[in-house]
Formats: structure tokens, C-alpha cells, sequence
């Protein structure tokens, strides 16, 4: 399972957590993992070519984790357009990947 925990402050996204596999399938044939992969890792490249230092991002087998620096609205668009395709994501393949939200301190 895939567990996604977006942290928001006030309406902006400040943190994205990313942790698990998804096992739809095996290793080069999970098309939830690669989905998942190419959303978030498509997103943090698209971040960080605009806006250089404005996240912090760490990534290792089966974890990433973003955190926002210097927030504008041009970065919270992008973000929030990632958190829209992992939904979609959600939607189609909810036993794989769940997205947990949590808002000023509170789910």
C-alpha cells in the first residue's frame, strides 16, 4: 500500500510524505507504483526548474518526502495539481494507494 499524507497550512500545502509500495503487481510491472512515481517525480522536477530551493525533497526505495520552503502561488498550483492526479489515482486504485490530508494540525 501506498500511504500519501499532504499537510496543509491554513489552504497551502506544506508537506508531502510519500511512503510505500503499492504490490499491484510485480517489480517492472506495477503500473500503480510507476504512476505514482512518474506524478511525483514529474512534479519535483517541474518545482524545482521553476523555482530552484523553493522545496526540500528526499527520496529513497519507497519514501519521498517534499517539504515547501518558500511558498507562492505558482508552487501551491503545481502542488495541488499533483495532489489532483494521485486522487485520480485514489479513485481508480484505492486498495493500492490512500491519500490522508491533514490541515493545521488537525485530519
Amino acid at each position: 500500500m501506498i500511504s500519501v499524507n499532504v499537510t496543509f497550512i491554513e489552504h497551502d500545502i506544506q508537506s508531502i510524505l510519500i511512503e510505500g509500495h503499492a504490490n499491484q503487481n510485480i517489480h517492472g510491472k506495477d503500473i500503480v507504483c510507476a504512476g505514482v512515481s512518474a506524478i511525483v517525480y514529474g512534479s519535483i522536477n517541474a518545482i524545482d526548474s521553476i523555482k530552484k530551493d523553493a522545496i526540500a525533497f528526499q527520496i529513497k526505495e519507497g519514501y519521498t518526502n517534499i517539504q515547501v520552503l518558500t511558498s507562492s502561488k505558482e508552487i501551491q498550483i503545481m502542488l495541488q495539481m499533483m495532489l489532483i492526479q494521485l486522487q485520480t489515482m485514489e479513485e481508480s486504485y484505492g486498495q493500492y494507494i490512500k491519500i490522508k490530508q491533514t490541515h493545521g494540525g488537525v485530519s
